[in-house]
């Protein structure tokens, strides 16, 4: 039989349940959980970095931002090139990390 307690976070917060297995107190697991959240966010700035530094490339090469790029690519008025496809991946990167980024910073 597993001696384990079962806690709960609620509140104003995301609620969540997990265990704390025997021999573990919860102050040991509490900061391996905030090292995690830190690390991750740490990672998720540096893959946000270079998605942003990806469209800052293309944004000067080719003489605009990539919101208007987003705009006329979606529209369909840029046509085939592969670059096109490449722009659109890297500001599809920039929009996913930088939500996962905005995610973990507000995580305590």
């Amino acid at each position: 039989m597993r001696d384990e307690a079962v806690y709960s976070a609620g509140g104003n917060a995301m609620p969540y349940e997990y265990t704390l297995p025997e021999g573990y107190a919860e102050e040991e697991i509490t900061e391996v959980i905030a090292e995690s959240i830190a690390s991750r966010r740490e990672f998720a700035q540096r893959r946000l970095a270079a998605y942003v530094a990806r469209c800052t490339t293309f944004e000067q090469h080719y003489g605009m931002s990539t919101e208007t790029f987003l705009e006329q690519f979606e529209a369909g008025s840029l046509g085939d090139q592969p670059e096109w496809f490449d722009w659109y991946a890297a500001a599809q990167g920039k929009q996913l990390w930088s939500r996962k980024h905005a995610i973990l910073a507000h995580l305590t």
